[in-house]
């Protein structure tokens, strides 16, 4: 049997995953829920359990405030979140998993299976060692963001970004080696991510790394000459802005 507790300040998220480890996952036992790190720490150490689903952004501190505190822990840890750019921050805590809401019943079990095997060979699974490790390596060269596709998340080097297309909810990112993901987000998103890395919004369409541009051609608002040879419209309200931004490099 495993013993889990939920943590999560969104009443239905929580009765959402009591339900279905309750009901749906064999060998499951809930000790309880909880929702705030406060709540969730007292939980923890009265039930003292093998794992806990934890949400990562809730009042007054986050997921990895608890996990801080409560340093060494013994459990096991399922990250239960609806954004995708703490997953890296997630996994450096040797996090089982990192499960994006809303969590389908085949993701749990493959989370939940992670942790029997932990448990019972008492290591990280082997696969799952060679992926932190190689993230951390990765990060302390190369600045990345992550993605969330269908399949799951796919991590991207930002210097390895030419541009970013926006397609109304959805965003084409073209990369240097030629291949183009498209992700369920739109463009604004990752203007805010992006905007310490020397990215710039050029046109509501377009959001440009400004060390790939090789040409600017003047014109009303005119247009860049991407590394790829991609030529991109820069529009005449964001004109001043970008030629003020190119003035500082």
């Amino acid at each position: 049997m495993i013993k889990a507790v939920v943590i999560d300040d969104e009443l239905k998220s929580r009765e959402v995953m009591e339900t279905l480890l309750r009901d749906l996952v064999d060998g499951m036992i809930v000790c309880g829920t909880a929702d705030s790190v406060s709540s969730g720490i007292r939980l923890i150490n009265k039930t003292n359990p093998d794992v806990v689903f934890l949400d990562v952004e809730m009042p007054r501190r986050d997921g990895f405030q608890l996990l801080d505190e409560l340093k060494p822990f013994a459990f096991e840890v399922v990250f239960t979140t609806g954004h995708d750019q703490y997953a890296i921050q997630a996994f450096r805590t040797n996090a089982v998993d990192y499960l994006m809401k809303p969590i389908g019943l085949d993701q749990l079990k493959q989370a939940i299976a992670r942790v029997d095997d932990r448990r019972k060979k008492d290591k990280m699974n082997e696969n799952f060692e060679a992926f932190v490790e190689s993230v951390k390596e990765a990060d302390d060269q190369q600045r990345q963001i992550a993605l969330s596709s269908s399949s799951g998340l796919i991590f991207v080097k930002i210097d390895d970004i030419i541009y970013l297309r926006g397609d109304g909810a959805y965003t084409h990112f073209f990369l240097k080696s030629g291949k183009k993901l498209t992700v369920s987000k739109n463009l604004k998103e990752y203007e805010r991510q992006l905007e310490s890395y020397e990215f710039f919004r050029v046109h509501k369409s377009f959001l440009i790394h400004l060390p790939e541009m090789t040409k600017y051609v003047r014109g009303d608002g005119g247009y860049v000459v991407m590394s790829n040879g991609d030529n991109v419209n820069v529009s005449k309200r964001r004109k001043e802005g970008f030629m003020a931004t190119l003035s500082k490099l």
